[in-house]
């Protein structure tokens, strides 16, 4: 009996046993799955956020990015007319131009400027068909003016430079005119042609040779528009220099850059501007070597206006060397980039909303001040827009944090630089000189961007370094109301025009 009862209860401890090792086993599974949904948790959320990342990226364009509106596809071209940039439209005024506006037609010129005086006679009456002559009575006249350039032909002109013996016997030659550069050449008027249809109006030197043979009867070669624009380019190395000293002594200045295609490569093209001052440099690279080479921002003391790249960092870091002493940020880079986070997700990310909404409401608060006189904001206006606004980044901040459902790396990074960059960003706000917006550089900086497009691609660094210079010329020529041509001609007969030299 003891022997049976110690078999049983032998057995009861085996069951138990093999029914422990089973709950070890079981809870060993159940482990191993609570570590498989985790994973599964984070693959899930790490695809999520690809996906939201990869949705940002196909949704991006020329409304809510950096992107060239070149690069566009239709679609987003589409909702970049419906959209119509960033301006708001006013309720005020009707499209089209406003009551009061003197118009540009034009009108009738002064007697002392008419080459010539046609009558024009009728032939027979409009009523009855009788023949009218000339004894049939006058009864006045209407006068009718057409403006018009008359056929342009191609002027051949020989100068003869005499020699003369003086007493002495020493013989002497007479030097060319200005603009003869051999013995038969073409002239400074031809040659500013060249430049002109070249570099002011975006052609490239094929269809420009072509322009001037057909237009003006000049059979030249791509070849001659080429050595024009690197002579020209030769000649305005002085009114660079001026340019720059002149740059950097601004009290304002805004400064932009963007890639272009040379000979297969990439190049870069920087611009730096004022209201009546644009310059624009080439470089290799988009680097502090370029950006110090030209010279302008390493001595420029005031505000700098300009989007937020890296690079510009240092010249507003005074432990650096630098002496920019306050910087504007672009509000319309940041105005894009709210408006892709706030696209891309309009439930999670309605911080961003709101963000763009404040700044244009400080633009507006501004606009009014001005208006109405004001040399600046009130104290509590301006600290009223600047807790608004710190407000709202961190609304974008917390909805962004690590952890958080929904968040976005992207968004994320926008908020918190917009929360460190408060003073950079409403900068405009204290200074009414100030620009909120980088638009003037880069409509500058459009004009290359608009040359590669036409022209296609530079052939080599020194053809888009002179492209430069020559730009700089005539848009800053043309930005104090000289005439273009003019001034191209005149560089060419080696007297370029200048900046005036302030008193």
């Amino acid at each position: 009996m003891n022997a049976r009862l110690r078999q049983v209860v032998a057995d009861k401890d085996e069951l138990i046993a093999s029914q422990d090792t089973l709950i070890r086993l079981q809870r060993d599974q159940l482990a191993g799955q609570d570590e498989l949904l985790v994973e599964q948790a984070r693959l899930i959320a790490l695809v999520e956020e690809q996906n939201a990342a990869l949705r940002r990226q196909v949704g991006l364009d020329s409304t809510n990015s950096s992107t060239p509106p070149s690069a566009d596809s239709i679609g987003a071209k589409a909702k970049r007319h419906k959209a119509n940039s960033q301006r708001e439209r006013s309720k005020d005024r009707k499209p089209g131009g406003q009551r009061g506006h003197p118009g540009s037609g034009l009108e009738f010129a002064p007697v002392s400027e008419l080459a010539d005086t046609v009558p024009v006679e009728p032939a027979e009456c409009s009523t009855c068909g009788e023949c009218l002559d000339s004894n049939a009575p006058g009864e006045g006249f209407t006068p009718v003016q057409q403006w018009d350039v008359p056929p342009v032909t191609l002027r051949k002109v020989q100068f003869d430079l005499m020699r003369r013996r003086c007493s002495a016997g020493h013989l002497t030659q007479a030097p060319a005119p200005a603009g003869v550069s051999g013995p038969v050449c073409y002239g400074p008027n031809v040659r500013a042609f060249a430049a002109h249809i070249a570099y002011r109006g975006h052609v490239s030197m094929e269809r420009t040779a072509e322009m001037l043979a057909e237009l003006f009867g000049c059979p030249v070669s791509t070849g001659f528009v080429a050595s024009c624009l690197r002579r020209l380019s030769t000649r305005l190395v002085g009114f660079e220099t001026d340019l720059k000293r002149a740059l950097a002594a601004a009290p304002r200045l805004h400064h932009d850059e963007t890639p272009v295609p040379v000979n297969g490569a990439t190049g870069y093209v920087y611009t730096a501007r004022t209201d009546n001052l644009i310059w624009y440099g080439a470089h290799q690279t988009r680097s502090h070597a370029a950006v110090d080479g030209f010279d302008i921002l390493p001595r420029f003391a005031g505000v700098l206006i300009r989007d937020d790249w890296h690079g510009y960092h240092k010249y507003s870091d005074p432990t650096r060397g630098g002496k920019v002493t306050q910087v504007q940020l672009c509000c319309a880079h940041l105005l894009r980039g709210l408006k892709a986070v706030w696209e891309s997700d309009p439930e999670h990310q309605a911080w961003a909303e709101q963000m763009r909404q404040t700044l244009k409401k400080a633009r507006r608060t501004v606009d009014t001040a001005i208006t109405q006189g004001a040399a600046g904001l009130s104290t509590t206006t301006s600290q009223s827009l600047r807790d608004l606004y710190l407000n709202t980044a961190q609304q974008g901040i917390d909805a962004n944090t690590p952890g958080t459902a929904g968040r976005s790396h992207d968004a994320y990074k926008l908020a918190k630089r917009m929360r460190e960059r408060v003073d950079q960003v409403l900068n405009f706000t204290l200074d009414f000189h100030v620009e909120w917006t980088n638009n003037p550089a880069e409509q500058a900086i459009r004009m290359a961007k608009l040359q590669a497009k036409i022209s296609g691609s530079w052939r080599s660094m020194r053809g888009l370094t002179a492209f430069c210079r020559v730009r700089s010329y005539i848009a800053t020529a043309k930005a104090h109301g000289v005439e273009v041509f003019t001034a191209l001609r005149n560089a060419f007969l080696g007297d370029p025009w200048s900046i005036a030299t302030p008193a």
